[in-house]
């Protein structure tokens, strides 16, 4: 009986504790600066020798220069495109931002840069579910990218830095 009434106490201890870490209140307004790391598949028109349209999507996780937050450990989506002309190019797209909590935040993205050089652009959060519904913030990034994994498959690593504010 004493050893079921101490595992008793130990489970209610690690369930306040844990309880505890797992409804920490989320802070209403913030910096944010993390790395996103993505895998991106594309479709290309190639308009003679000097032009170039794609569409792309990205797929990835995000994680939290601070190893917490409400970024940390999200997953995100990407549809995205661009227009180069001689090497140089502008983008624009959308991300859904999935955070370990299930609800969803909404930016758009602008970017430029040439191929094989880094991109720098300006996101914006435009909207979310649950708790996150009426975000707003932005921020800047950069995007560097890597030796591509497979034929058709390429990798980068975004880094982002910028502000949110909740209601």
């Amino acid at each position: 009986m004493k050893k079921t009434g101490a595992i008793l106490l130990i489970v209610i201890f690690i369930g306040a504790v844990a309880g505890n870490a797992f409804c920490e209140e989320l802070v209403k307004e913030g910096a944010v600066s993390y790395k996103m790391y993505s895998s991106v598949t594309a479709k290309t028109l190639a308009m003679g020798e000097e032009r170039l349209q794609m569409s792309y999507e990205s797929s990835g996780v995000v994680a939290d220069d601070s190893g917490k937050g409400f970024t940390h450990n999200a997953a995100f989506y990407a549809l995205g495109s661009l227009h180069a002309i001689k090497g140089n190019f502008e983008e624009s797209g959308m991300v859904t931002l999935t955070p370990t909590d299930g609800d969803k935040i909404y930016s758009t993205y602008k970017g430029s840069g040439a191929f094989g050089a880094p991109v720098k652009g300006s996101w914006t959060y435009v909207g979310g579910t649950g708790k996150y519904t009426g975000i707003e913030g932005s921020g800047e990034y950069t995007r560097y990218g890597l030796q591509n994994a497979a034929e058709g498959l390429f990798t980068s690593v975004t880094l982002s830095k910028g502000n949110y504010k909740l209601p």
